[in-house]
């Protein structure tokens, strides 16, 4: 019956080392998993069976833990075995009061594929959700930054601003007639302007700007750090850069726009947007294709008289 609860029998490697770190047992499992005969490693010392990169490790930390702890657990090791094969181990070691050390070994080859099965699912799941987060906040259409998005953006941009008390632009940007359009040439046609004015958009900017479809056939530009002078600059080249992009009849696109900034610090982002609003229904009905700058308080009670005469 003594015999039947052999070490021997123990799904796990069993080494007995003394305190000058020479083998003294081995039991079966080391002859039968990793090929060392008792005879073969009886009097060496436990370097023969340990990797350069993990005699380091054993000499450097594991040797001085455990004169100090007197044991150890759950360190990995790379066991060599009889052929040179290279075993991933996770090592368990108590010392006695006599300095004589008990190993227990446990092949971790299993754990390492386990290991490296969690790593590979979880930059997979990091992708997803990097792909999502982007869908979440990309316009489908024309990759542009969506509403949601640029209202957040915005709004961090803004707050920056007021502390280093720098300029913020809004350019608001409406195709015109753009519903002639999808009535005339279909809604496919009406993508491929989207599309395209998206990617003029995207190749006039700068990195550092926000570039957005905000709604419908609006386009929402945020430039920071720019004054209102390059604004308007900028807007008006807009306009020719814009007039590249044809219909299927041949004719240029044309745009209004509106253009508005942080007069204040405390400015926020409802209020530039519905003055690049204003201004911009300003441009549209003044004749549109052009840019407009909202200046006073004169452009809301304006385009209030005319939105009431027109009920």
């Amino acid at each position: 019956m003594t015999d039947y609860f052999s070490i021997d029998n123990f799904p796990c490697g069993g080494l007995v080392i003394d305190k000058g770190g020479v083998i003294v047992y081995s039991n079966s499992y080391i002859e039968r998993e990793l090929g060392w005969s008792f005879d073969s490693l009886i009097g060496e010392r436990i370097d023969k069976i340990l990797t350069r990169s993990s005699k380091i490790f054993y000499q450097s930390y594991l040797a001085p833990m455990l004169i100090h702890d007197k044991k150890c657990e759950e360190l990995q090791l790379t066991i060599l075995n009889s052929k040179g094969i290279r075993i991933p181990t996770v090592v368990n070691v108590r010392v006695d009061d006599l300095g004589i050390s008990y190993w227990s070994l446990f092949n971790a080859t299993k754990r390492d594929k386990l290991y490296e099965e969690l790593i590979n699912t979880r930059a997979q799941l990091e992708s997803q959700a990097d792909a999502l987060k982007k869908l979440a906040s990309v316009d489908e259409l024309t990759g542009l930054l969506n509403r949601r998005e640029v209202l957040n953006r915005s709004t961090t941009l803004l707050e920056q601003a007021a502390r280093s008390a720098f300029m913020v632009c809004f350019v608001m940007i409406d195709i015109d007639h753009f519903k002639k359009v999808n009535d005339n040439y279909g809604h496919a046609e009406g993508d491929r302007v989207l599309k395209a004015l998206g990617q003029c958009l995207i190749n006039f900017s700068r990195k550092t700007d926000l570039i957005s479809r905000y709604g419908g056939e609006e386009f929402l530009l945020v430039f920071p750090d720019t004054a209102i002078d390059q604004t308007m600059m900028l807007s008006e080249r807009l306009h020719e850069e814009i007039s590249n992009i044809l219909l299927i009849n041949g004719k240029p696109i044309t745009v209004s726009i509106g253009v508005s900034y942080n007069r204040k610090l405390a400015c926020t982002f409802d209020d530039i947007f519905n003055q690049a609003d204003i201004a911009l229904y300003k441009a549209k009905s003044t004749g549109r294709n052009r840019t407009v700058l909202y200046e006073t308080d004169k452009d809301t009670k304006v385009k209030s008289q005319t939105l009431n005469a027109s009920k």
